[in-house]
């Protein structure tokens, strides 16, 4: 494929390195969804050894650098040997390249764009962004009320951090980028709000990257329902209140099973939490799983209990996939996704009594459930099918580059 298809992604970290959700996830969703819109990626991150792989995520850069990416806290530190591996990369090309950043990653991105231009190579600066780093630092310190006194400081004292480094970074890559590129209107909001109407964003569809192996679910069986939750275990997901409404539900005697899937500091908070309120016998916290795509095409139902998003939710998209019953909150972008009574039963946060009662009503009446399970597939289709995005990506790409339509 000739170079005027290449496309640079920042990803800061390896995005094979993280196999559950997250940042990399997102990263990995945009990579597919290039090469399905005839672009090749060439993923930037950092690791202690350099290499070059091919995969079918594109061609992925790993540049040596003796700090490991933790997260986006760290980014500028990363920024110097990410920027000059790009310039090795593209220094020689005479067409503009086209630099497209994940998050707080793209200050790498503006250095390149800079170092770039005294070659006298043009390079187009693309930004994504799910949230602003302050404003899920300052989610998580609000929803730390129900944690251990240690865990609250360490929320805290990163919010501490993003406060007074990492928002400078992350104005620095918005504002240096030509477009952001968000899936949600309530991330837009948050971006302008925190970085002024200089940045400039540009409302696009997104799906997950389970949606590029689609494979319509099977028909559900008979027996005690399932319960699917795929969740980081952090103050900002409410999990300490959908323990709380899980406990309701058992107390009204109502048979079920319930799998906690997910990762994060809170993992063993939340199963010591689980066990004081008797929940061992029907609920089981997993931690990280591998492959989340087999416990929802099980569950009868999925459940979020997110005090706080920012944007969507990984998890919903690969619910309404796998035509999974919903119960989520009705925060931030989740509402955007869904519409109560239609594909999903929508619950204000923080309220387990609210849970509770919907749960109740998807385990105890099978004919609702079986409506909610088929509307949640047709949202899929209708909305977060991975043509739609690809195709989105692509005409941005090809608009960015003055390609041919």
């Amino acid at each position: 494929m000739s170079s005027g298809n290449d496309v640079v992604l920042i990803a800061g970290r390896d995005p094979r390195d993280e196999v559950s959700g997250g940042h990399s996830s997102y990263v990995r969703s945009y990579a597919r969804a290039a090469v399905m819109a005839g672009f090749t990626p060439h993923i930037f991150c950092v690791g202690r050894n350099a290499s070059t792989t091919e995969t079918a995520l594109g061609v992925i850069h790993r540049v040596r650098s003796p700090y490991r990416p933790f997260r986006q806290m760290l980014a500028a530190a990363h920024a110097r040997p990410l920027a000059a591996a790009i310039v090795r990369f593209a220094a020689a090309r005479t067409e503009p390249v086209l630099i497209h950043s994940f998050g707080v990653w793209g200050v790498a991105g503006v250095r390149a764009a800079r170092l770039l231009k005294t070659k006298g190579v043009d390079a187009v600066l693309l930004q994504s962004s799910y949230t602003t780093y302050r404003d899920e630092a300052l989610s998580q310190v609000r929803g730390g009320g129900a944690y251990s006194l240690s865990q609250r400081f360490r929320f805290a004292a990163l919010s501490l951090w993003v406060k007074a480094v990492v928002e400078a970074w992350e104005r620095r890559a918005y504002l240096g980028a030509r477009l952001i590129l968000v899936n949600y209107e309530s991330v837009a909001q948050l971006i302008r709000k925190r970085h002024g109407d200089g940045a400039r964003c540009r409302l696009m569809p997104y799906a997950a990257e389970s949606a590029f192996f689609d494979e319509p679910p099977e028909p559900r069986g008979s027996g005690v329902p399932l319960i699917a939750i795929v969740s980081r275990h952090e103050p900002r997901k409410g999990n300490d209140v959908l323990l709380r409404a899980l406990a309701m539900v058992k107390k009204g005697r109502i048979p079920f099973q319930a799998r906690h899937a997910g990762g994060g500091r809170l993992l063993e908070d939340d199963r010591a939490l689980a066990t004081r309120l008797g929940l061992d016998d029907c609920v089981t916290i997993e931690g990280v799983v591998p492959n989340v795509r087999t416990l929802l095409h099980a569950a009868d139902v999925f459940v979020l209990a997110s005090r706080e998003e920012q944007s969507g939710s990984l998890a919903i998209l690969e619910a309404l996939q796998s035509g999974v019953a919903l119960v989520a909150t009705g925060i931030d972008g989740l509402v955007e996704d869904l519409t109560d009574g239609e594909d999903a039963l929508l619950v204000p946060p923080d309220d387990p009594g609210a849970i509770a009662s919907a749960l109740a009503r998807l385990l105890t009446d099978e004919p609702l459930r079986r409506r909610m399970q088929a509307g949640a597939r047709s949202t899929f289709e209708r909305s977060f099918s991975a043509q739609p995005f690809a195709s989105a990506l692509g005409a941005i790409y090809r608009e960015m580059l003055h390609l041919p339509k």
